[in-house]
């Protein structure tokens, strides 16, 4: 009996020798970010370590590195849908034992934000324009470091916060919130075509109308 004990406890061990490990590598991940990899990582099925190296520059945002001698499908399918539950295209490559790391199925999980990486300097005053009511074009916006104030025509001001988001602005108001694609388009003005920082309003909310508004500033030189 205690031989058939001993066997099985052997067993066990064995296979979680045999188990691969995934190696997790981050740069630039804003916490919210952090926070939902290290969720979905938790809630895999393979045991996995952070590792604190820079990821190779010639990497895609987003790499899965899989060991060419043990391949597991089923798991690396999971991790490439964890890098897309946060908005990344997964690259897949593949590599030899000759790096350590990556022998007997390991797989390496490399994940990079390069949009948390450049400088983001929103715009301290634009208006609003393309409304799905034409009553609330032209307010005056204004943003400071964590608030942005809207004056309504009434000449209320309505002050609310905001955050620079995975390449998106996002304002909040009560339970839900406004986001916005940003783009630097010409202009068309009475003198000539100007440049301009543009955030379209990308869904419409029931209320306040007001958020269903692209912001816009124009350059005049």
């Amino acid at each position: 009996m205690k031989n058939g004990i001993l066997i099985c406890v052997l067993a066990l061990l064995l296979a979680a020798c045999q188990q691969p490990t995934v190696y997790v590598f981050s740069e630039n991940l804003q916490d919210e970010q952090r926070n939902q990899l290290d969720a979905a990582l938790k809630a895999q099925s393979l045991p996995y370590e952070y590792v604190e190296l820079a990821i190779p520059s010639e990497f895609s945002e987003a790499t899965l590195l899989l060991s060419s001698d043990k391949i597991y499908p089923k798991e690396t399918e999971k991790l490439a849908t964890i890098m897309q539950g946060l908005g990344y295209e997964p690259q897949v490559n593949y590599t030899t034992r000759s790096n350590h790391f990556y022998g007997d199925g390991n797989i390496g999980f490399y994940l990079k934000n390069a949009v948390a990486g450049t400088t983001f300097v929103m715009p301290k005053k634009l208006r609003t324009t393309q409304c799905s009511e034409d009553k609330y074009n032209d307010l005056a916006v204004k943003f400071a470091n964590e608030h942005v104030e809207f004056t309504l025509s009434s000449g209320a001001i309505v002050r609310l916060s905001w955050e620079y988001l995975y390449g998106y602005l996002v304002i909040y108001y009560k339970n839900h919130s406004q986001t916005y694609s940003h783009s630097q388009p010409l202009i068309n003005t009475p003198f000539g075509a100007k440049p301009s920082d543009t955030y379209r309003f990308t869904a419409h909310v029931n209320n306040p109308s007001w958020l269903d508004c692209s912001l816009q500033i124009v350059y005049m030189d």
